[in-house]
């Protein structure tokens, strides 16, 4: 919750601070033009080659500050956009927190973190690849190539040559799915780059 009001915090300054700065540009940019046409203005003999030169001068300064100004407001879109998922995730954070309850009783308190500490590890397996669904198991049948497993499940937590007979190498994909503290682990076995058999984590 605190990373997250920080974050919030930072961006919001940033944000900010493209805002005055685009402010500031704008107002530069007409500066600029106005004191380079009062210097031609100003002077009394000028040619007409250098009084071109002096304006394409003048138009190509304020061109590149018109980009320069295009490309902060285009930043600040982005900013503000980051800055409104920030606080709807600091907002969630917070919800969250609130609704938790920490036990006194020190068994229940240590009961609590190791649920805690499972739920976690078992979110990180269910992020770490299509492997922790499934429906992509349903996809996995002999004869496919190492490539098309891959494609299907993500790329192998561990690959392991065998010397079993017709089994050269094995695919193994391990988390804790169902937060239990017990690891699920699924095996694709190959035989010259075609599978040959497997095991999902979900028998």
């Amino acid at each position: 919750m605190k990373v997250c009001s920080i974050l919030y915090r930072g961006l919001a300054k940033y944000y900010r601070f493209i805002q005055i700065l685009n402010q500031f540009m704008k107002k530069f940019s007409l500066s600029l033009l106005i004191l380079l046409s009062s210097s031609l203005v100003g002077e009394k003999s000028v040619s007409n080659a250098e009084l071109s030169r002096k304006l394409d001068l003048i138009l190509g300064k304020v061109g590149g500050l018109e980009e320069r100004v295009g490309k902060l407001e285009s930043e600040n879109k982005a900013v503000k956009k980051e800055v409104k998922q920030v606080a709807k995730s600091a907002a969630e954070a917070k919800t969250a927190t609130e609704n938790l309850q920490i036990p006194s009783d020190e068994k229940e308190k240590a009961s609590f973190f190791n649920k805690l500490k499972n739920e976690i590890y078992s979110q990180e397996a269910k992020d770490s690849g299509p492997w922790a669904k499934k429906e992509s198991w349903s996809g996995i049948r002999k004869n496919l190539t190492r490539f098309q497993v891959r494609k299907a499940l993500g790329d192998p937590h561990q690959v392991n040559q065998s010397l079993k007979p017709r089994i050269d190498q094995v695919y193994q994909y391990s988390g804790d799915l169902n937060a239990d503290g017990e690891q699920e682990t699924g095996l694709v076995n190959f035989f010259r780059d075609r599978v040959v058999s497997f095991k999902s984590p979900f028998e």
